[in-house]
């Protein structure tokens, strides 16, 4: 589904937010600047840390410390959140297996598609990592046991208690707080019914509120229909309802335009209808976390097709619509952050880093798109609405996506944009406030006539680009700007 194939009068006002309304141009607007939508602060970017492949990929075994390409190109990202010990491993890994003398850490099967494995890159080294690049520190609570079976909840949840209590010592020697505690990863994909869930969060979170009353718990909400008993909407609102107080925030994971998976904006609806759910089941101030998103793997699910198509994780175009996904969520005060998938590996699907023949790293496609977005972030969001046509007739139904930030005393702007057409095309930008004015902005971008084009083996494919070009707004504060072809970009005006 795309924003244009609903009609804008059944939008709830949440997804008028995200709504890109059809139009013969391309234009981003601002109407009120004296309104910020919210706020955007450096936990808006995060990356779902998985722990196994970082450590196979963006570890040194020999040093025993983490590459220094991957610290020097993640410190532009500070207060970025980095979610440990990840996805699906979060579900098996006993943290005690983290800690202490490396040598002396056992090894176990840890993944399927893995000879047993000691975890190196523990948890005491995760929290050295987060001081390295000056990050947020956020866990995931093993809720359910082992990697071969469940194991009593009771065991658990005494389990986690003793490590929050653990990182908490920690943080009274100088180590990172964690800033949040996420209760299991994905555990609807087990089949595990609502009941289950709520029993077992509930038990593991009133176990660790014993002992440390200042926790702030995520819980991890469904975003498709894993239940034929239960609506995605039914068991999120069970989830909410009684869970809550304990747990007061609440997290989804977002794959888009992958195979049998939507747009930006169906993915994002969810999110709308998960703010909906939260209201009716007592939660007034609902506040979600995208823990893991990004471009999903389009294809057959056929491991050799699925194979090949790992480049497309990672190429200009996922990189347009991670961008997007950003760029849409200015506009959703409700999502305090977005946690790329993944941090990990470096040959694989989904890499943020990639590796030469050599083995030496270098940023992807997606990388850089964050990192120009990152750069460019100010502190508030303008309600932005947005109108574009459809010539590429791309997924979402808009070839431009785009919104206004600006400073907390309106004296700098940047305009966040992604085309998504095969050519360049213009976007116009109406700000009320640069009315008859002209100044010259800098433009960052990255751009290629190939939407495929990616970064797996040469670092050099997909690289941003900054002009200095000078804009003219009009008399009623309107500007044209241009939008090289599929391309994520920023535009930084300077108005002292």
């Amino acid at each position: 589904m795309t924003s244009t194939g609903i009609f804008a009068a059944t939008m709830s006002t949440c997804e008028k937010r995200l709504y890109v309304a059809s139009g013969a141009r391309n234009v981003v607007s601002t109407t009120s600047e004296n309104y910020f939508i919210r706020n955007l602060a450096p936990s808006f970017f995060g990356f779902n840390l998985e722990w196994v492949d970082f450590q196979q990929d963006l570890w040194d075994p020999k040093t025993l410390q983490v590459k220094s390409e991957v610290i020097d190109s993640l410190k532009p990202f500070g207060g970025a959140v980095y979610r440990y010990p990840g996805g699906t491993g979060s579900n098996h890994l006993n943290w005690r297996d983290t800690v202490g003398d490396q040598i002396s850490r056992p090894i176990k099967k840890r993944v399927d598609w893995l000879n047993p494995i000691s975890p190196q890159f523990g948890f005491d080294e995760y929290l050295t990592f987060i001081e390295q690049v000056n990050g947020s520190a956020w866990a995931v609570l093993n809720i359910n046991g082992g990697y071969d079976a469940e194991s009593d909840i009771s065991v658990m949840a005494a389990s986690a208690a003793d490590w929050v209590e653990y990182a908490a010592l920690r943080h009274t020697v100088g180590k990172p707080e964690i800033l949040r505690w996420e209760l299991g990863n994905e555990l609807d994909r087990y089949k595990w019914p609502p009941k289950k869930y709520i029993d077992r969060a509930g038990l593991v979170s009133t176990q660790i509120l014993k002992s440390q009353q200042n926790i702030s718990f995520v819980g991890l909400l469904q975003d498709w229909p894993a239940h034929k008993s239960f609506t995605t909407s039914k068991y999120n609102s069970l989830l909410m309802t009684q869970l809550s107080p304990k747990v007061k925030e609440f997290a989804h994971h977002l794959y888009y335009e992958e195979e049998n998976w939507g747009s930006v904006f169906e993915r994002l609806s969810y999110v709308c209808k998960s703010v909906s759910d939260a209201r009716i089941s007592g939660v007034q101030q609902p506040r979600f976390w995208i823990t893991e998103h990004t471009r999903g793997l389009p294809g057959s699910e056929n491991f050799g097709d699925w194979k090949r198509n790992w480049p497309k994780t990672s190429n200009l175009e996922a990189a347009i619509v991670v961008a997007e996904s950003y760029i849409a969520s200015t506009q959703f005060p409700e999502i305090s952050g977005l946690f790329l998938h993944s941090l990990g590996t470096a040959n694989g699907p989904w890499p943020l880093l990639n590796a030469d023949q050599t083995g030496k790293l270098h940023p992807s496609a997606v990388y850089w798109a964050l990192r120009i977005l990152r750069d460019s972030m100010l502190t508030n969001a303008l309600a932005s609405e947005v109108e574009s046509r459809n010539d590429e007739n791309s997924i979402g139904g808009h070839d431009v996506r785009a919104a206004i930030l600006t400073d907390a005393k309106s004296q700098q702007y940047a305009v966040w944009a992604v085309n998504r057409h095969k050519r360049a095309t213009k976007l116009i930008l109406k700000i009320p406030s640069l009315s008859g004015r002209n100044f010259s902005a800098r433009f960052t971008f990255i751009s290629d006539k190939n939407k495929e084009a990616n970064n797996y083996l040469l670092a050099e494919n997909v690289l941003p680009r900054k002009i200095e070009k000078n804009i003219v707004f009009n008399a009623t504060g309107f500007a044209e700007v241009e939008l090289p072809a599929y391309s994520v970009n920023t535009i930084q005006i300077n108005v002292k």
